[in-house]
């Protein structure tokens, strides 16, 4: 069977790589990227029959990602916090700013 690559191996290269690419651009934070690998492994996957090691090892890359996607929620909302509180800084300073242009300097 020299030359011939079965349909199997074909699928499970693609599944390997489309996984492998949805980690790495997880660690780069380009989750649009991510979705994408995983809708187009999602199609790769209709009707494959997956050895128990290659779905281990997606399982384990998918982990990876799961655990970047949690650290990079924890981030954006620990910047939304943070943001929030330099408005509120930023709110009172403009509020005490107009309170004082209201004061009367002959009194």
């Amino acid at each position: 069977m020299s030359g011939v690559i079965a349909d199997g191996e074909i699928r499970r290269d693609e599944l390997e790589r489309l996984t492998v690419s949805a980690r790495d651009a997880a660690e780069e934070g380009r989750w649009d990227l991510v979705d994408e690998c995983y809708r187009l492994r999602d199609i790769a996957m209709q009707g494959a029959s997956i050895p128990r090691q290659d779905a281990e090892r997606m399982l384990a890359s998918d982990r990876q990602v799961h655990e970047r996607a949690l650290v990079a929620k924890a981030a954006v909302a620990e910047l939304l916090r943070e943001s929030q509180t330099v408005r509120l800084r930023l709110s009172r300073l403009r509020h005490g700013a107009g309170a004082m242009g209201t004061i009367d300097v002959e009194a």
